[in-house]
């Protein structure tokens, strides 16, 4: 359904391209842009821990993730918002002058989604003093994404749609309907295992901008021609 509309909106019916024929073709650009204010973010962390011992890994290891949820609990976070992305418990062979003996290393990587944007600095801070030893990435993105993507598109092909119009009527060409839709969203560095939501990426404990994101769109639409004064003019 949305591929048809997509076609009732770019196409520009006229009655001239009826005559029998090979189109000639020409392409436009459109983009749309559409900024918003971030209302949701996706973290992702790991906990890790070596020790020589073990079971002293494994039990240090549970007990930063025994207070980690604990911490989750006590600020009133839904308990649905950790998911465990994975977890491993190997020995690894000592590399280094510092480390010359074999270890164990326990270490589970976490990703969790909150709305609450105003506590998420001071979030990242409590769960490092937990004891997370990294966060790799913190995502910045709207709950209502498809609904600007969408918008952001419909002004791509708005634009692409003005600009076919003037580049027919500047170059004396009779415009007939579209033959080729493409579409490109703006580059956003990855995405977090397990959402799959475009948007963009922040550094760990960065300051959250209000209104920081926008959703950008690219189009490129191929329209079919004639030049006007190889179109048959109609019996009178």
């Amino acid at each position: 359904m949305r591929k048809m509309i997509v076609l009732v909106i770019l196409t520009v019916v006229s009655n001239m391209c009826a005559a029998q024929g090979r189109l000639s073709e020409f392409t436009v650009t459109g983009y749309g842009k559409v900024f918003y204010t971030v209302d949701m973010a996706d973290i992702q962390f790991s906990v890790s821990v070596r020790d020589p011992n073990v079971q002293e890994c494994k039990r240090k290891h549970d007990t930063i993730i025994k207070k980690l949820n604990e911490y989750l609990e006590g600020m009133r976070y839904p308990k649905e918002i950790l998911s465990l992305e994975s977890t491993i418990l190997k020995r690894e062979r000592g590399r280094t002058d510092d480390i010359k003996d074999d270890y164990y290393l326990a270490q589970s990587v976490y990703s969790m989604r909150t709305n609450r944007i105003s506590e998420l600095s001071s979030l990242q801070a409590d769960i490092v003093e937990i004891g997370v030893d990294e966060i790799q990435f913190v995502k910045l993105f709207s709950s209502k994404q498809r609904e600007l993507e969408d918008q952001a598109r419909k002004k791509a092909l708005e634009d692409a749609k003005s600009k076919a119009i003037l580049t027919a009527k500047q170059l004396g060409w009779a415009l007939c309907k579209p033959s080729k839709v493409s579409y490109t969203k703006s580059p956003w560095y990855g995405q977090p295992r397990g959402f799959g939501y475009r948007s963009a990426r922040v550094s760990p404990a960065s300051p959250v901008a209000a209104s920081a994101n926008f959703v950008d769109i690219t189009v490129k639409v191929s329209f079919f021609y004639k030049i006007e004064d190889e179109i048959p003019k109609e019996d009178e």
